[in-house]
C-alpha cells in the first residue's frame, strides 16, 4: 500500500484555506460591524444576485442541507435581513426575499469579502492570480459533472 503524506496534500491545503477564509471573513465582518457570519454572507450573496429564491434552491446552491438552511434563515429573518413568502403556486414552498435592511448591508459585506479575498493572492503576479482562478474553477467543475 502506498504511503500518503496527509499533511502535504492538495485537499489539506484547500481545507486549510477554506477555514482561514471563513475565519478571516468573520473577523472582517465583525470589525466592520456587519451583523452576519461568513456562512450567512454566502447565502445572502445568492439573494443579492437573485432575490426570491426558494429554500430548496438556496440549499442546493450553498451545498447545505435543508435543515441548516432553515436554521440560517431563521437567524437572518430574526435579524431583519430576509422574509419568507409562501410561493403563489405551491404554498409548501417558501421563497426568500431580502428586506431593505438585507439589501443595505450588501456594500459593506462585499467590501469585507474583497479585503479577505485579496489576501489570498497577496504577492502574486496578475498571471499567477488568473492561473490560480482558472485552476480552482476547473477543479470545482470536476465535481459538477
Amino acid at each position: 500500500m502506498q504511503q500518503m503524506d496527509f499533511d502535504n496534500t492538495l485537499g489539506r491545503y484547500i481545507g486549510q484555506l477554506n477555514t482561514a477564509l471563513s475565519m478571516a471573513l468573520n473577523q472582517e465582518l465583525q470589525r466592520a460591524k456587519v451583523d452576519v457570519t461568513s456562512e450567512q454572507f454566502r447565502l445572502l450573496t445568492h439573494l443579492w444576485k437573485e432575490d426570491g429564491l426558494s429554500q430548496i434552491i438556496l440549499a442546493e446552491r450553498t451545498g447545505r442541507d435543508r435543515g441548516s438552511i432553515t436554521r440560517m434563515l431563521d437567524i437572518l429573518e430574526n435579524k431583519g435581513f430576509t422574509v419568507r413568502v409562501a410561493d403563489k403556486n405551491d404554498r409548501r414552498i417558501n421563497n426568500i426575499y431580502l428586506t431593505k435592511k438585507g439589501r443595505s448591508i450588501q456594500l459593506g459585506a462585499v467590501s469585507c469579502a474583497q479585503v479577505v479575498l485579496s489576501k489570498i493572492t497577496e504577492g502574486f503576479s496578475e498571471s499567477e492570480r488568473k492561473e490560480l482562478h482558472q485552476l480552482l474553477k476547473k477543479a470545482s467543475e470536476n465535481f459538477e459533472r
